[in-house]
């Protein structure tokens, strides 16, 4: 963030985070039995029940189910794809980082097979 007045750039970052998405993939292709999952022990196990229901209840929840909780990084990989659509989008192809973002949009571990 020092450099961002000189040298405002993402793409390097982006391009350097890529291969950590995949650990989202197998959380994506996992997603739907660990909601089965959940709601299965909801419905078996009384003291399961309370027990998330009572941390539901915090604050630092939001008044938010386990289940919201459990769908924001399913939501987060399209958000991060649209992101930097949008960024080379607007980004003038002589930029300094239209290059990394480029690279990082073509390179990234097939970012769109995650979605859920």
């Amino acid at each position: 963030m020092e450099e961002w007045d000189s040298s405002p750039r993402i793409g390097d970052i982006l391009q350097k985070l890529a291969p950590f998405l995949k650990m989202y993939g197998e959380y994506v292709k996992n997603f739907d039995r660990a909601m089965e999952l959940v709601n299965i022990w909801m419905e078996r196990s009384a003291q399961f029940k309370v027990i998330i229901q009572e941390i539901q209840r915090e604050e630092r929840c939001g008044n938010l189910t386990l289940q919201h909780h459990m769908l924001e990084p399913v939501q987060r990989i399209p958000r991060y794809e649209l992101l930097l659509k949008d960024y080379l989008n607007r980004l003038p192809e002589d930029a300094p980082d239209y290059r990394d973002a480029q690279s990082t949009e073509t390179n990234a571990p097939n970012i769109h097979l995650y979605k859920h």
